[in-house]
């Protein structure tokens, strides 16, 4: 009797199921113990099925990526898109990416705080090309915060692209700090109210970092560093 085919809905339903437990396995075990064979286990199915949905778990792991960081980007424009006050829009900003973080931490973890490849490791080798278009949908994120900060200079340009930059790195790397003391439930040992921490954390950044940008120059300025950016 003929193979019957699976339908185009069929094979993203089993897709999307492959890419769950592979989220999961990841994150209860690390990329370098997870495995298409432990993989198919869980799912009941052989490996070879595996590979008809997806090439190597490379390829998997990837793919989770891309899907939190375009799960995180399309939080964060929406609120881009629908809020009209510019430091509004940056605090609500901040609260979803801390959401994201504690609500979605099986993703949150593999995305940034996992040590597993990058692109960097992937440059050369036949899935490249994979790695690359999750590393363009990771840093829409930095490009929709940066244009929320410049948002606030009002068209003035007192800023430089390489200062905007600075304040998005140091809002992201506070904000990440104690959203990983969080996830490891550090934080919890330390404070029994964590999430008003995490929040006050997020709102003191904030208002740190407008008051900033709203400052006239130079006090406004960061500093200059040798060499300049990096791209």
């Amino acid at each position: 009797m003929p193979k019957v085919r699976r339908s185009q809905e069929d094979r993203e339903l089993i897709r999307g199921k492959i890419l769950d437990e592979a989220l999961a396995l990841i994150s209860e075990h690390g990329f370098a113990a997870f495995s298409m064979r432990k993989l198919a286990s869980r799912l009941g199915m052989t490996a070879t099925t595996i590979y008809h949905y997806y090439a190597s778990k490379d390829e998997l792991y990837l793919m989770i990526l891309t899907k939190g960081f375009d799960m995180l980007y399309q939080r964060l424009a929406e609120i881009y898109e629908t809020k009209g006050d510019p430091a509004g829009k940056i605090r609500d900003m901040v609260g979803a990416y801390i959401d994201f973080g504690i609500h979605k931490a099986n993703y949150y973890n593999i995305m940034f705080t996992s040590d597993a490849p990058k692109y960097r490791d992937y440059i050369g080798t036949e899935i490249e090309p994979v790695a690359f278009f999750e590393k363009q949908t990771a840093l829409k994120l930095a490009n929709i915060a940066s244009q929320a900060l410049e948002d606030m200079d009002r068209g003035e340009g007192r800023f430089t692209p390489e200062e905007i930059r600075y304040f998005v790195i140091r809002l992201w790397s506070t904000l990440h700090g104690v959203i990983a003391l969080y996830n490891s439930r550090v934080l919890q040992e330390v404070d029994e109210n964590a999430s008003a921490v995490i929040e006050q954390v997020g709102q003191d950044l904030v208002d740190e970092i407008l008051s900033r940008i709203n400052a006239s120059p130079p006090e406004a300025r960061i500093p200059a560093r040798q060499g300049g950016a990096r791209r």
